[in-house]
């Protein structure tokens, strides 16, 4: 059907100047039924005028009683449509509002209507009769007498035969419609009627502007309550999957939506944590990706992405939420510092818009959610930044103690390697002229007990060593399976070995690691020993190599009771053992040893075994320089054929040392004359006849190598030979290039001493 219109369309101030109209006219009417008694009219004709002129009373009265404010809503639109139905003599009336969501026309209030028929209607805001005039936003009538045709679903599901349609203003626009029917004929809307109707409008479209403020504030104190219970859930210290489940149900409540999806992450990086209300499920977590369309495009805005319908969008790859139905969705970045680290993504199977209160509620959530999970970051960042500082401080104060130690070490070396010296020399010469049997093993205890005490110094030196940087120890699986072999046949010979212990290899091919391959040998060795003491009833050693990040590990496992709780804090302490007879060195030198190499020991104890890991950092591969002369450490051995005999300068401050060393070499035929310090002997030396100067490393004027040089120096003949109790611990390219020809570590046998100085006799240049 076509609507008839009423021109002229009445707005908001032609209907301000119908109610100033109607005020003049009720002032009129009162004046003129006061002076009516004394008019000259018939008392017919005034009491024909008086009943016209309180009817007319009566109608401005019904108007006026529909107030613009102070009812609630519904009660004012019911009083709104009762005015309207007996104003009009409507059989039917209803007030029609827009749905914010759906955008349709859906009844308010009606008379003349069954509940369930309201509940049903929802009209389209572009046709028929109130559709028309919603979206023409102008007065419209009809008349089945005048145009019988009827083309409006609503008026054939409720037939009426005349009807009228205004336009409810609010705020300026249309946010409703006024309509009133009747079923049977009559005489045509008049002007007044139209007047009365848009008078009733503009107090129904007041009611609802402030309805809709209502709403709102409720809505906006709704909103305050929902984040201020986000904040005093206090989000900081919680996990990032709780922040972002607690952050997708505040959204959905905020915006009204059925779905959300709280993500974490950097940017388009991975996902680092995932949460959701509802959408979760729906879309299925394993298939949420940052680079996916609609969140990658939320991920790379810098405000809100507001997507009314995002199946009608008109190009652009499907994803996700439109494949799930969903329409309309609402893309909030979270951001800290202009850093993206999250994205909300709100989702509604309705096409719908967004309010705006709604947009600045979860832009104040993200911001909200952004902070928690930085705070949360942070929080972990000071954690990990305390436990790097805690592991720094004890590797430090291991370090510390390892020096410490070092040097009390190199203190005890020195001291005790000159009193082994005598008691091994004096004993040897000894048994070379004892001839009873209980003498010569009271001397060959002696000489053991000597021996015993220079493996201590030994161990204790590892404490004391200091490799040179670069230098390298070469196939840390070469020093574990010759450490293996050195140790089961350690533990054999023992008197108090251990029950059967069974010892498994698992070594794989490792990089050259940093250190000395001597200190690293003698630290494997404890390790595997304690490892084996640890099972005294039978059990598995098990010892393994691998290269891992920039170096290699060692892992030696036993299966073992473990180590006690409170003994654990101290199995670093040198000389504390829970063992009879043993010193308590063995941890406490490899660790030593593997901390001047730049690695890390770690001991993880349990019931029912221990774990040894030590890692070494990789250096480059460089081959050994040979020691002067022999090995260090190993002697010098004699020749077959007799040794050639000279003139020796002994360079010895320790009186001990000095006489077994002069009676080794005299007893053989040498000419031995002895100082006590460098100056002294570079006196000697200047006077000429000496063939071979016999020097100790510490003098208490220069060391043994500076001698050494200057020796070489002012006699080109002459041969050095270094005594020592370090060994290859020192560094052998320095040795070399001092003038060292023969190095001997103490304490040594008097058949070594000659030795070592018949080979530098054999040695050295011809005068």
């Amino acid at each position: 059907m076509s609507g008839e219109p009423v021109p002229p369309a009445a707005g908001p101030a032609t209907v301000r100047a119908v109610l100033s109209q109607l005020g003049d006219a009720l002032e009129e009417l009162r004046e003129r039924l006061r002076e009516s008694a004394a008019a000259s009219a018939s008392d017919r004709e005034r009491e024909q005028l008086a009943d016209r002129d309180e009817h007319a009373l009566a109608i401005f009265q019904e108007i006026l009683s529909v107030p613009p404010l102070g009812l609630p809503p519904g009660e004012l639109f019911g009083l709104a449509m009762d005015r309207l139905s007996r104003l009009l003599a409507a059989d039917r009336a209803l007030l029609f509002v827009r749905d914010e969501v759906t955008g349709r026309l859906v009844p308010r209030s009606g008379r003349g209507f069954r509940r369930e028929d309201m509940e049903s209607v929802a009209l389209d805001p572009s046709g028929g009769l109130v559709g028309r005039v919603f979206k023409e936003k102008r007065v419209l009538t009809y008349d089945a007498g005048a145009a019988p045709a009827v083309d409006d679903p609503f008026v054939e599901r409720f037939p009426v035969r005349q009807a009228i349609a205004v336009p409810v203003r609010t705020d300026g626009e249309v946010g409703g419609v006024l309509f009133a029917g009747r079923q049977a004929l009559g005489a045509p809307f008049s002007t007044t009627d139209i007047l009365l109707l848009l008078v009733i409008a503009d107090r129904v479209g007041s009611a609802l502007v402030h309805q809709r403020l209502l709403e709102r504030q409720g809505d906006h104190i709704a909103h305050l309550r929902e984040l201020r219970s986000l904040v005093d859930a206090n989000l900081d210290g919680r996990e990032p999957r709780e922040i972002l489940a607690r952050a997708g149900d505040a959204a959905c409540r905020l915006a009204g939506v059925r779905g959300a999806l709280a993500l974490a992450g950097a940017g388009l990086g991975a996902v680092e944590a995932l949460a959701g209300a509802g959408l979760l499920a729906a879309v299925g977590p394993e298939r949420i990706r940052p680079t996916e369309a609609l969140l990658a495009e939320g991920f790379g805005a810098e405000g809100p992405v507001v997507i009314r319908d995002v199946q009608g969008r008109p190009s652009g790859p499907t994803g996700l939420l439109e494949e799930k139905g969903f329409r309309a969705v609402l893309l909030v970045p979270m951001r800290i510092r202009g850093r993206a680290v999250g994205l909300l993504c709100l989702a509604d199977p309705d096409a719908r818009d967004f309010a705006p209160e709604e947009i600045e509620s979860v832009l104040t959530l993200a911001a909200l959610t952004a902070a928690a999970l930085d705070a949360r970051r942070g929080l972990l960042e000071l954690h990990q930044a305390m436990a790097e500082q805690r592991a720094s401080d004890a590797e430090q104060a291991a370090g510390e103690k390892a020096r410490v130690l070092a040097a009390l070490a190199a203190g005890l070396t020195r001291e005790l390697n000159a009193a082994f010296a005598v008691m091994l020399g004096k004993s040897q010469l000894l048994l070379a002229r004892a001839q009873s049997d209980p003498l010569r093993e009271g001397l060959t205890a002696l000489e053991e007990a000597a021996w015993r005490g220079t493996d201590v110094l030994q161990r204790l030196l590892g404490l004391a060593e200091a490799d040179q940087p670069g230098a390298t120890a070469g196939d840390l699986s070469a020093i574990a399976h010759e450490a293996m072999g050195f140790t089961r046949a350690r533990v054999l010979r023992a008197p108090d070995a251990p029950g059967r212990v069974e010892m498994t290899a698992d070594l794989a091919p490792t990089p050259p690691v940093a250190g000395s391959a001597t200190a690293l040998r003698e630290a494997v060795v404890n390790l595997v020993l304690n490892a084996m003491e640890a099972v005294p009833a039978g059990g598995t050693v098990t010892v393994s190599t691998r290269a891992r990040g920039d170096g290699a590990e060692l892992v030696v496992s036993d299966t073992g009771e473990g180590i006690a709780e409170d003994v654990r804090p101290r199995i670093f302490d040198p000389f504390f053992t829970t063992r009879p007879g043993h010193l308590g060195l063995g941890l406490c030198v490899a660790q030593a040893v593997v901390l001047r190499a730049g690695g890390r020991l770690d001991v993880h104890s349990r019931p029912g075994g221990t774990t040894v890991t030590v890692w070494l950092p990789a250096a480059g591969a460089r081959p050994e320089t040979p020691t002067p002369g022999a090995a260090a450490g190993e002697g010098v051995r004699a020749p077959a054929s007799a040794e050639p005999t000279g003139s020796i300068l002994l360079v010895e401050e320790e009186e001990g040392v000095r006489a077994a060393v002069l009676e080794a070499l005299t007893a053989v035929g040498h000419r031995v004359e002895t100082v006590e310090d460098a100056t002294s002997a570079l006196a000697r030396l200047a006077q000429g006849g000496i063939d071979v100067v016999v020097t100790d490393l510490a003098l208490r004027d220069r060391s043994g190598l500076q001698l050494a040089a200057a020796v070489k120096e002012r006699s080109r003949h002459a041969a050095v030979v270094l005594l020592t109790g370090w060994g290859r611990r020192l560094h052998e390219e320095r040795v070399r290039e001092s003038g060292v020809d023969v190095m001997l570590v103490k304490p040594a046998q008097p058949d070594r001493v000659r030795s070592a100085v018949a080979q530098a006799l054999r040695l050295r240049r011809p005068a």
